[in-house]
């Protein structure tokens, strides 16, 4: 499944919004995007469990974790070049790569949203 957001990031970044560095864009931008995942499922869990606020510090350490993992998988073994050669597809289907690609996206920005709302009404309570 990360092969193929890497792919479909990858493509946006040579074809939508052109970057000098896409291999390293994509590192950055997929890591973001999977720390929001995992920060928004651990801050969740630690206020419904716990009724603890995960801090910012945690959050960026997170963040950090997932970016040096994601730049030594795809940027520094040459997976990443060799995804792109590869083409990697959900069932072969390119629309469909596309569609669970922006749902992943929207999905993990979204929480930039509405995560300080759900943890602030969960931490009342």
């Amino acid at each position: 499944m990360m092969n193929v957001f890497y792919y479909y990031y990858y493509l946006f970044y040579t074809k939508v919004l052109p970057d000098n560095q896409p291999h390293l864009t994509v590192v950055f931008t997929l890591s973001f995007s999977l720390s929001l995942l995992v920060n928004g499922l651990l801050s969740i869990i630690a206020a419904y469990a716990v009724n603890y606020n995960m801090s910012n510090y945690v959050m960026a350490g997170i963040f950090v974790i997932i970016m040096i993992v994601n730049y030594l998988v795809f940027y520094w073994s040459g997976k990443g070049k060799r995804l792109v050669k590869e083409k990697p597809k959900f069932y072969n289907n390119h629309k469909l790569s596309v569609l669970f690609t922006f749902v992943f996206f929207l999905i993990t920005t979204s929480y930039l949203f509405w995560g300080p709302l759900l943890l602030k009404s969960m931490l009342e309570k």
